[in-house]
This record gives structure tokens, C-alpha cells and sequence, in this order.
């Protein structure tokens, strides 16, 4: 463990890890678990698998934080990609990196949350636990973190703020909405549950391709701006055609297991 955490041959292992595993995740597991028939073994069974891969991933990129090799390694890469200046010449480098983990461990795993925060209920009422807590917790975090990079870079760094700006509101929205869930524990019932879980499945698979889309296409300082916006239009838009598209079968569904469950 040790060596994982000092050396550069176990930063050049976690990379390896990370990237194997973000491959798998972005490629394979995450479209095939939104393609396969929603509630089905099949469905829960790749979702599990994701679930326990996306720990490997948020490990591995979370160890390679404690590796003193790691800020040299990405001023390395920088004449190949420019996007790692936003990070190696920022005074809170080792935390916007967190941070970029944390928006992805929280969309995920909030995501499958949904699911056993109904499945514990007693009283028709969604339910909430500390762990539930925790990920909210992360998401306020990376907003007021990622918000106050945003202003400060404004002035110091302003060809990169917009890197933070986007994924802070974001994040703000749906920690709104789930300390909203926790409070007021809306009913379980008549309630597209399944919409929310999809749109954080969906954003935790757009931030790892976001993640491809930065290193491979080495895009400039100068076009974060576009990207962001360009980022959170195509999520919006692919989570309202998803949800348009089940609505229906799903929305039925649902119905039908509340109306059991009810008698």
C-alpha cells in the first residue's frame, strides 16, 4: 500500500486501474445497464456490477491523490493536454481533483440509492439514512468549493473559471433536492422516482466521458466555456428524450406495484 501511495511505478498502477475501469464504465457497463429492460435481474445485476466497478474507479482515483508524484506527472502531460494547467497551476489543485471524483461518487451512488430509500419504507414515505446524508453532504461540498474557485479564478484565472461554474450548480440542484426528500419525505407513490435516478445515472456516465472528451481531444483553455454549457445542454437533452421514452411503460409500471403494495 505504501508503494501505491509513494512511488511512481504505483501512481503509474493506479492510472492504469483508473483508466481500465473508466474504459469499462463509460463503454460497456453504464450504457447497457440504461439499455437493458429497467427491473429486470439483468438490469440489477449490471447495476451491481457498475456499482462495485465505480468503486474501483473512485478508489483508484483517490489514492492516486496521496502519490507525490502525481502533480509532476500531470505538469508533464501539459504540452499534450492543456486542460491540466487548470489544475497544476491552481493553488487548490489536490482538491479540485477530489472534487471531480466527488461529483461522480455522489451521482452514481445516489443514484442507486433511490432504490433502497423505497424499498425501506414503512409508511409510503421515502426514506433516508446517514449514507444518504453523506452524499448530499459531498454534493454541497463540491458546490460551495467548486463556486468559490469559480470567483476566485474569475479574477486570477479567467480562461479556466468556467471549469467549476457549471458542475457547482448542478450540484446544487440536486443537493437541494435531496435534503428536500430527506425533510419532507415526499410519498413514495405517484412519483417518478426512477426520472431521478436516471438523470443522476446519466449525469455520473457524462462526467466520465467528459473526463475522455477533456484528455483526448486536447481541448484548449479558451473553449471551456462552450464545452460547460455544451456539457450540461446535451445531458438535459438526453435525460428528457430517456424520460419521455419510458414514461409511459414505466410510469404503468409503477403504478401497478403501488397499487399491490397498497392492498
Amino acid at each position: 500500500m505504501d508503494n501505491l501511495l509513494s512511488s511512481l511505478g504505483g501512481l503509474n498502477l493506479l492510472i492504469q486501474v483508473h483508466t481500465v475501469s473508466a474504459i469499462i464504465l463509460t463503454i460497456f457497463l453504464i450504457p447497457l445497464t440504461l439499455l437493458m429492460k429497467k427491473g429486470s435481474r439483468y438490469h440489477r445485476a449490471c447495476g451491481i456490477t457498475t456499482l462495485l466497478l465505480a468503486l474501483v474507479f473512485s478508489a483508484s482515483a483517490l489514492m492516486m491523490l496521496f502519490n507525490p508524484n502525481l502533480i509532476p506527472h500531470l505538469k508533464a502531460d501539459i504540452p499534450e493536454y492543456p486542460i491540466d494547467t487548470a489544475y497544476v497551476y491552481n493553488i487548490h489543485s489536490d482538491l479540485l481533483l477530489i472534487g471531480l471524483a466527488s461529483i461522480f461518487i455522489y451521482s452514481i451512488y445516489s443514484a442507486y440509492r433511490i432504490w433502497p430509500r423505497i424499498k425501506h419504507s414503512t409508511d409510503g414515505r421515502i426514506t433516508s439514512n446517514v449514507i444518504d446524508w453523506v452524499l448530499a453532504a459531498v454534493a454541497l461540498w463540491v458546490t460551495i468549493f467548486y463556486l468559490q474557485m469559480f470567483f476566485y479564478d474569475m479574477d486570477e484565472h479567467p480562461g479556466y473559471a468556467n471549469i467549476y461554474l457549471a458542475p457547482s450548480v448542478l450540484m446544487l440542484i440536486f443537493a437541494g433536492l435531496d435534503f428536500y426528500t430527506f425533510v419532507f419525505r415526499p410519498t413514495i407513490y405517484g412519483k417518478p422516482w426512477w426520472a431521478l435516478h436516471m438523470s443522476k445515472m446519466l449525469y455520473a456516465w457524462s462526467a466520465l466521458i467528459k473526463g475522455f472528451l477533456l484528455r483526448d481531444f486536447h481541448l484548449t483553455l479558451d473553449r471551456t466555456v462552450l464545452h460547460e454549457i455544451a456539457s450540461i445542454v446535451i445531458w438535459l437533452s438526453i435525460s428528457l428524450l430517456v424520460y419521455l421514452f419510458y414514461r409511459k411503460n414505466l410510469n404503468s409500471r409503477y403504478a401497478k406495484k403501488e397499487k399491490i403494495e397498497k392492498t
